[in-house]
Formats: C-alpha cells, sequence, structure tokens
C-alpha cells in the first residue's frame, strides 16, 4: 500500500514537471501585415493540398496526352475522340489547378487582412470602452453626490447607475472579442493560442483610384478564375460537337448543339454577375469614401471640443465628469475612422479580387 502511494505520489509529479515543461509564456512579436502573410501561407494545409493537385493533374496530364497518336480535326474513331477530349480536359483540369491555387493564396491574403484589421478594431473599442466606463463613473459618482444634497432625483440615480452598468457589461464583452479575434488570427499565421503579437500596421485611408470603371471591370473579368472556366466549359462543348460521330454517338446532334448554346448562356451570365458584382463594389467603395469626410469633420470637432473642456477644467469652470465624456466622445470617433477605413481598404482588395 506504500509503495503503492509512493508510486502515485511519484507519477503526479512527473505530470507536473511536464506540465511546467509545456507552459509558456505568452509571446508578443511585433508582427507586420506582410509577415503575417508569409506565415500564414507557409502555414496553410489547403494550400500545400492545391499544390499536390497542381502535381497531380500535370501527371494526368501528361498520361493522356501518351494516349493521343493524332489530333482529329473531325468525326473520328470513338477511341481517337475520347484519347483527345481526355487531354483536353486533362490540360484544363491542369490549367485549373494552378487558377485554383493562386486562388486559395488570395483567399489567404484576404483572410490575414480581415483577421488582422479585426484586432486593431476589437482593441480600439475597448480602448472606447474603458473610456467610456470611466465617463459613466464619474457621472454616477456625479449624480450621487447631488442625489445626497437633494438636487438630483432618484430616477435620475437609477439612470446613472445602469448606464455605468451597461457600459462595464459593453466593456467585458469587447474584451471578450478581441480575445476570440486573437484566437483565429493566431491559429490562422500559427502562434499559440495565448500570444499576444503586437500588429503594427495600421491602414491607412486612401481612396481608390482607377481611370475608367469599364477598362477596371473588363480586366477584372478577364483575370476570373470562374469567368475562365466557364469560356473553358465553352470550348469543351464545341469540341463535342466538331468531334461528333454521327455513327457511333447516342445523343442527336441537335441535343449537342443545344448543350453548345447553353455552356454560352451560362459562360455570359457568369460574366454578367462579375461585371454586376464589381460595379456594386466601386459603388460602395465611393459612398464609403464620402462617409469618411464626414467622420473626419465629426473627430476634429470632437477634438476641438475635448480641447476647450480641458481648458475649462483647469479653469475650474467644469468637473472632471465632463471632461471624460468629451474624452469618450473624441474616442468613439476615432473608433468610427478605423472601422471605415478597415472596411474600405477590405473592400477595395475584394474591387480588385473578388474571388478573394
Amino acid at each position: 500500500m506504500r509503495r503503492h502511494l509512493i508510486a502515485v505520489f511519484l507519477l503526479g509529479a512527473l505530470l507536473v514537471s511536464i506540465t511546467a515543461a509545456w507552459a509558456k509564456e505568452p509571446a508578443t512579436p511585433e508582427l507586420t501585415l506582410s509577415q503575417a502573410v508569409d506565415r500564414a501561407i507557409s502555414k496553410s494545409q489547403t494550400l500545400k493540398s492545391a499544390e499536390y493537385d497542381i502535381d497531380r493533374s500535370y501527371a494526368v496530364r501528361e498520361a493522356s496526352a501518351d494516349n493521343v497518336l493524332f489530333t482529329p480535326t473531325g468525326p473520328t474513331t470513338t477511341e481517337a475522340e475520347k484519347a483527345f477530349t481526355g487531354l483536353v480536359k486533362a490540360d484544363l483540369n491542369w490549367q485549373m489547378s494552378k487558377k485554383t491555387y493562386q486562388t486559395k493564396v488570395d483567399s489567404v491574403v484576404m483572410d490575414v487582412y480581415n483577421g488582422y484589421y479585426s484586432i486593431l478594431r476589437a482593441q480600439e473599442k475597448v480602448k472606447t470602452s474603458e473610456l467610456a466606463l470611466r465617463s459613466a463613473d464619474l457621472q454616477k459618482r456625479k449624480t450621487a453626490a447631488f442625489y445626497s444634497y437633494g438636487k438630483a432625483s432618484k430616477l435620475a440615480l437609477n439612470q446613472a447607475e445602469n448606464t455605468w452598468q451597461a457600459a462595464k457589461n459593453t466593456l467585458e464583452t469587447n474584451r471578450q472579442s478581441l480575445e476570440d479575434a486573437y484566437q483565429k488570427f493566431n491559429q490562422l499565421i500559427g502562434l499559440w493560442a495565448e500570444d499576444r503579437p503586437q500588429l503594427t500596421d495600421r491602414p491607412a485611408f486612401e481612396p481608390l483610384e482607377i481611370s475608367n470603371l469599364d477598362t477596371e471591370v473588363a480586366r477584372v473579368v478577364a483575370e476570373s478564375p470562374t469567368v475562365w472556366q466557364a469560356q473553358q466549359n465553352i470550348s469543351l462543348s464545341k469540341l463535342d460537337l466538331d468531334l461528333y460521330n454521327f455513327n457511333s454517338s447516342s445523343t442527336p446532334y441537335e441535343a449537342v448543339k443545344i448543350d453548345v448554346q447553353k455552356t454560352e448562356l451560362s459562360a455570359a451570365q457568369t460574366e454578367e454577375q462579375f461585371r454586376e458584382t464589381v460595379r456594386s463594389t466601386y459603388y460602395a467603395i465611393r459612398q464609403m469614401e464620402e462617409q469618411y469626410t464626414s467622420l473626419q469633420n465629426n473627430a476634429r470637432i470632437a477634438e476641438e471640443n475635448l480641447n476647450i473642456a480641458r481648458m475649462k477644467y483647469e479653469l475650474g469652470l467644469i468637473i472632471a465628469a465632463e471632461v471624460a465624456a468629451s474624452e469618450t466622445s473624441l474616442a468613439q470617433s476615432n473608433q468610427s475612422l478605423l472601422d471605415i477605413t478597415c472596411q474600405h481598404d477590405l473592400l477595395k482588395m475584394n474591387f480588385r479580387k473578388p474571388w478573394a
């Protein structure tokens, strides 16, 4: 029995030592957006799998090429038709795998920017919430003092206490949101969950600059992997029509012609949807740019009001609660500016690469 207790004690001590060895202090590395993107790309298992898909589709394409003895230009034997169409489809799959890989890279970059900005925005919310709680606390104390001297009603006191409690709850919620943002971002770039990287980049609000909207829309459509694949489907359906064998095909010739028309219609619809998406994104960006000007004016006014409040406080004309209220107002304006700046930057990325 004694030996058993000693063994249990030693095992427990060993587990404690192992746990201590595994424990680590939260890391706080400085991290730029570019560094975060590089980490996410190197860590992504999705991208590694997409790289394998490129190698695999190329191997299939080469094997299909070995089966083609000549290039048919019209009705031919079933074997020759199958071999050639098999090569065309295999080559298409290979080309598509390369485009899919780049699309996934674009998606990872977009995810990193979104995660990075989510932390910045969550940090700003926490900062604003802390100031709002301090302001609510000072206001509550002022109302309590007035109430004790009969200068404020019980209703006013209850309202001040409710405002303080709401501000406290908001702060806790925003702190949790910041923790969640760190968790998701760390997982994306390969850091431990408890790490808290110091994000050194902050987005600058830069209006979208393009010379011509129609030209930009045409460029995006031309670069779209989705549109490209829809166009390749037209080529495949036309190939089936060109190589149609009246003697062996079980599908009527007219049906194959209709299939070509359907793929052309589908490709046109896909292209038009992309055009509409890009244009809608453009107008949303322009609307944000107009909103930013208004928010800048609000922030300027809030900063001026804060400077006036501080001067009045130094002269003894107002109390600390009024200064705190002005500080909160400025913080809220700055938070709105950061929010729209991050959203604007992400929307510009989406405008240039909507498939991301």
